[in-house]
């Protein structure tokens, strides 16, 4: 670890018989009045103060210097007996129930000795209106001067530039800016096309359209076709479409070279469809998601979807893949324009032989459960019963019982099964008896929420994607629901957390999260999370600051 002494070669104020050079006693006097440009009197100030040295400034949301250190790929060690420290403290409530949340900083003035291969530099971070602005003090090397750039600094810039950049699997969702998801993909890569219930025919086109398109541009290229292609995959909701989605994105992934996602959680102005077509075109070739379309383009974007699917710019290389479980509520713009997309596929409820491969599945997943006699001839007997079903109704099921089955063991009543069915020679089987006792009570609820669309639930939004139809008392069942939330976009994607600054949650305060009707909020959002920015306002010709 570097000592205060390797600074000497930067800052050098002993060797000149001085005391150390303090900026702060001028960023307060500037920031106590009025200002036009506080950077330009900040970075004056700083030349003035060390002539010796190069004064390089960087946005914080560029080359986050103290991200780079926090990632382990430098030290940046606070010094605050130069100069004074400008933060506020606060409590950090936990993420979840039981946690015990922290104590953190938001830092807005610090200066820092950085270290990074065997380089010394001087890092002051100052909160300038509303950025973090870098400046960065290094010694001049051969012919630099102290209006030039530094070679050594700029070398620091290009390495976090590259780290920034370097591609590692991840989806890239949409939802106001763009953000990399690591987090999404460790879930989409549990998907297997082998887990996907579905037409045979069906499932091998889907499996192969993909991987045509993008090995076919040479053919697109010599008949002077434009390389783009659109799928719509529609039906009642919870029939595999999701599912079929993170198998592709799975499968394209996982190609050489990598194909990556682009997933549109929501894009409700033209400016988002323009961030959103911008992106796809600069990560080509892609495969862009769009979720229920239907949310997607509405009214308001309609015209402007159009122009950029299909108007002047290139879109080469865009795999563009919308879901819906309304086609028929779709503009004919988006179903029935072959240029806009291609080919539809209906993920319809499935039948009887598909019903009993989905319970041959879940067999499979429990054949090691010594407590679950499970035999094959259940599987036939279970898609008998389950006749207009969805796949999210089946998992439903499948789900209640182990459930009601957990529960039973330590229960001592003993269960008789229904006294109607004493004749029904699988009753011997314990899970076939409570498995029957869950359908009766899917039909039933399937009877009072039909609304014209079989197997959907009225009280289930359609954005749970391979979750609809779930019912509530079975979420502890399903801890990957919380897991498959897209991460919230902050103000700036970042690859690790500064241990240096804490910003607020991206929607902003979240007290109010859990909060229903005129119940309390909870405990764990009572806490305003701390500022990032601080904001002016005249309050009787008083300045007052404050979030």
């Amino acid at each position: 670890m570097a000592t205060i002494d390797d600074f000497t070669i930067v800052g050098n104020e002993d060797a000149r018989g001085s005391k150390p050079q303090k900026l702060f006693d001028d960023y307060h006097n500037f920031t106590s009045g009025k200002t036009t440009d506080l950077d330009v009197q900040i970075v004056t100030a700083l030349r003035a103060k060390h002539p010796e040295l190069i004064v390089t400034t960087v946005p914080g949301a560029n080359c986050n210097l103290l991200q780079f250190a926090a990632a382990g790929f430098a030290t940046a060690e606070l010094d605050d007996d130069s100069e004074p420290v400008l933060r506020w403290r606060g409590f950090v409530g936990p993420q979840h129930r039981g946690e015990s949340g922290f104590l953190a900083d938001s830092v807005f003035f610090a200066r820092y000795n950085y270290t990074w291969n065997n380089e010394y530099f001087i890092l002051y971070n100052v909160l300038v209106g509303y950025s973090m602005l870098q400046y960065i003090l290094k010694e001049p090397r051969g012919d630099e001067t102290q209006f030039s750039h530094s070679s050594a600094v700029d070398a620091l810039l290009a390495t976090i530039g590259a780290w920034l950049i370097k591609e590692v699997p991840a989806i890239y969702v949409y939802d106001g800016l763009w953000t990399r998801s690591t987090k999404l993909w460790e879930e989409v890569k549990k998907a297997k096309w082998d887990d996907v219930i579905l037409d045979p025919k069906m499932k091998k086109a889907l499996v192969g359209v993909a991987s045509k398109f993008f090995d076919s541009k040479d053919i697109y290229d010599e008949y002077g076709v434009p390389w783009k292609r659109g799928l719509i995959f529609h039906g009642p909701v919870g029939n595999g479409k999701t599912i079929s989605l993170k198998a592709l994105m799975h499968t394209l992934q996982k190609r050489q070279p990598p194909v990556v996602t682009l997933y549109v959680k929501s894009a409700p102005y033209p400016y988002n469809i323009r961030m959103v077509f911008q992106m796809a075109r600069a990560m080509t070739p892609c495969m862009l998601v769009l979720e229920d379309i239907d949310t997607i383009v509405t009214n308001s974007t309609r015209s402007y979807f159009f122009n950029e699917v299909d108007g002047l710019e290139n879109n080469d290389g865009i795999l563009m893949i919308a879901t819906t479980n309304h086609l028929d509520q779709l503009d004919p713009g988006l179903s029935k324009r072959p240029s806009r997309f291609d080919r539809k596929y209906l993920f319809p409820l499935p039948d009887k032989e598909e019903r009993s491969l989905y319970a041959q599945y879940w067999r499979n997943k429990l054949k090691n459960k010594k407590s679950i006699e499970f035999p094959a001839k259940l599987c036939d007997a279970m898609a008998d019963i389950t006749d207009e079903f969805s796949f999210a109704y089946l998992k439903e099921a499948f789900v209640a019982t182990l459930l009601e089955l957990a529960r039973s063991h330590g229960d001592d009543s003993d269960d008789d099964g229904d006294p109607e069915d004493d004749d029904d020679p699988l009753n011997k089987y314990e899970f076939w008896r409570f498995f029957k006792a869950q359908v009766k009570v899917l039909r039933s609820e399937m009877g009072a929420d039909k609304d014209g669309s079989v197997g959907a639930s009225s009280s289930v939004g359609a954005t749970l994607g391979t979750y609809e139809g779930i019912s509530s008392e079975c979420e502890e069942m399903v801890p990957l629901l919380d897991a498959m939330r897209l991460q919230e976009s902050g103000s700036q994607p970042c690859k690790a957390a500064s241990p240096f600054a804490i910003w607020p949650d991206s929607q902003g305060s979240s007290k109010n999260r859990f909060a229903q009707d005129d119940s309390v909020p909870s405990p764990i959002y009572s806490f305003a999370p701390l500022a990032s920015t601080k904001t002016a306002r005249l309050n009787e010709g008083v300045w007052e600051w404050g979030l």
